[in-house]
């Protein structure tokens, strides 16, 4: 099939070929499209060998005829009657454009006019694109090419998840199977592939689609199982999964979720799921992250931390009476009265919530501080924290303890029982969707969630901490957060965001035109050591159970 002729290079005075470039006529009744890639007779280097290949990634396609004007067109039948067939059929054919990935002997010289087109073979778009079998290759999908070939494709884990390179961002539009989907894919593929080398911790920020990602799925699907088979995984739910919930003094078990009570309660008793809280000790440290939404230019709230008593700070209740004095006309205090009663009224607030509250003496309410999941997180495990039912900043809160003790265990500075945590959590993978909520483009605040969100892609690859991000639009993401990933994926999006977004502007039109009409299942890929921009691909759709709602 590989060595089937489909068409011939055309170069003309106008549209020549060149070193990156080429243009070819299609053979009739041959159906392609872009994405496709293709095999072309070049020059050879070599003396004992008569030609070299190019391959090449069909970028657009033209119809182009002899006529003249679309008038004469119009014209040719009979004034524009739909039903006359003309006496003399237009001369026409289809012409692909396509970019340059690949020579097999490295010759980079045009290809000539009249030089054969044909089918590439699967092993050989593997090669033109950069995708070599490595130790660390990570199954990513697999790309289907007009005349029928199937393509697996890989990822360099050393360029997704460091050292090398690291962080993955997705965009696209809501409830097309694209985000969090995909990411799960990707995440059980480099469980299954890397799983003593690699910890995960996972943000569950709408509904309950991943607080039962380690049980199989209820409707086994035997399409999806080839999905599966070729990319070369086993459709298997995730392994050694634990779960946090927010807590609640009142609800079922102690958990703060959507998630039906009956699965709360069987995790709990499998051991894999506790209720998180923050204690007063816990809450001071993170109390900036509560509050970084809010525009402070004269740093008050951390004046005003200064001037706590922290050895009198034994609960809440106790903070909130010494932020209370501050703000008191006749207050010794150096923080500005305004000050003082602004954040008395946030403070107020923002920790009425169950989580603010100190450690139970009894296992009824599974009290666990965030720092210690992470602690006990080993390489292999997934933790999965449950967001969903919070306000945006305190979801911002959770969010930004995850980020920052991971940060403080990489760098050795997290006051440990255990000194090998660091090692022993292996390199960590960290997935939240809207991540344009935790690092909104053009936030620059010296306290801002933001700050450590960039801190973790500028320089967490060297640590093992990578940050898997997605949200519907990415034209909301901070500039310096989208350019330190260097592995991009980009589900349906619409007009509108193609155009306010400057990401997509380098995109020839055909792959413009396409992200407007992806189907489930499918999107674009690009990723470092790709030979080029983007490539489509399909996954399959996750085999884990996806509950469809509980109690509230």
């Amino acid at each position: 099939m590989s060595n089937e002729i489909i068409g011939k290079v055309t170069a003309t005075e106008r549209s020549p070929s060149t070193c990156t470039k080429v243009r070819f006529w299609v053979k009739e009744n041959i159906i392609i499209r872009p994405f496709d890639i293709v095999k072309i007779e070049n020059l050879s280097r070599f003396e004992d060998r008569e030609l070299s290949f190019s391959y090449a990634i069909i970028k657009d396609l033209n119809y182009v005829s002899d006529s003249g004007s679309d008038l004469a067109n119009y014209v040719s039948s009979d004034f524009g009657d739909v039903s006359i067939q003309p006496l003399n059929s237009r001369l026409g054919t289809t012409i692909a454009i396509a970019d340059i990935l690949y020579n097999d002997q490295e010759v980079e010289m045009p290809i000539r006019e009249g030089s054969m087109v044909c089918w590439a073979s699967a092993d050989e778009i593997r090669k033109a694109l950069g995708i070599e079998e490595k130790p660390d290759s990570i199954p990513a999908g697999y790309m289907q090419m007009s005349n029928g070939e199937e393509v697996r494709v890989t990822l360099r884990a050393s360029y997704l998840i460091g050292p090398e390179a690291a962080h993955l961002n997705i965009a696209g539009i809501s409830g097309l199977a694209t985000k969090t989907s995909y990411a799960m894919f990707l995440l059980g593929a480099i469980q299954q592939k890397l799983s003593n080398q690699v910890s995960m911790i996972v943000f569950n920020v709408k509904g309950t689609d991943v607080l039962s990602i380690d049980t199989p799925s209820s409707e086994p699907d035997g399409t999806e199982d080839k999905g599966w088979e070729k990319c070369g995984l086993a459709p298997l739910p995730f392994q050694n999964v634990k779960y946090l919930y927010p807590f609640s003094e009142k609800r079922a078990y102690h958990a703060y979720t959507h998630l039906n009570q009956d699965i709360v309660k069987q995790q709990q008793e499998d051991g894999k799921s506790w209720n998180y809280f923050y204690d007063v000790e816990r809450g001071l440290k993170r109390l900036p992250l509560l509050f970084s939404d809010v525009d402070d230019p004269s740093s008050s709230l951390d004046h005003m931390l200064h001037q706590l008593d922290a050895e009198s700070i034994g609960s809440w209740d106790s903070l909130k009476e010494q932020i209370g004095k501050m703000s008191e006309k006749g207050s010794k205090s150096d923080v500005h009265i305004a000050a003082a009663r602004k954040y008395k009224r946030l403070i107020n607030t923002r920790t009425s919530h169950d989580i603010f509250c100190e450690r139970a003496h009894g296992k009824e309410r599974r009290h666990k501080l965030i720092e210690e999941a992470i602690e006990e997180l080993r390489a292999g495990e997934v933790l999965v924290i449950d967001v969903e039912p919070l306000p945006d900043y305190l979801q911002c809160l959770v969010f930004g303890d995850v980020i920052e003790t991971l940060y403080q265990i990489k760098l050795g500075s997290f006051e440990s029982s255990e000194g090998e945590t660091s090692d022993q959590l292996g390199r960590v993978i960290v997935f939240a969707d809207e991540l344009n909520k935790y690092a909104p483009k053009g936030s620059e605040k010296s306290r801002s969630l933001t700050g450590s969100i960039l801190e973790v892609t500028e320089r967490g690859r060297s640590l093992g901490v990578s940050l898997f991000g997605a949200e519907q639009f990415r034209s909301g993401v901070h500039d310096r957060v989208l350019g330190n990933c260097s592995t991009n994926v980009f589900g349906r999006t619409s007009s509108v965001e193609l155009n306010k977004c400057a990401d997509y502007k380098y995109l020839p039109d055909a792959f413009q035109g396409a992200l407007t009409m992806l189907p489930q299942g499918t999107l674009m890929l690009q990723h470092a050591v790709f030979k080029t921009s983007l490539i489509k691909i399909h996954f399959p759709y996750p085999c884990y159970y996806q509950p469809k709602g509980g109690n509230y």
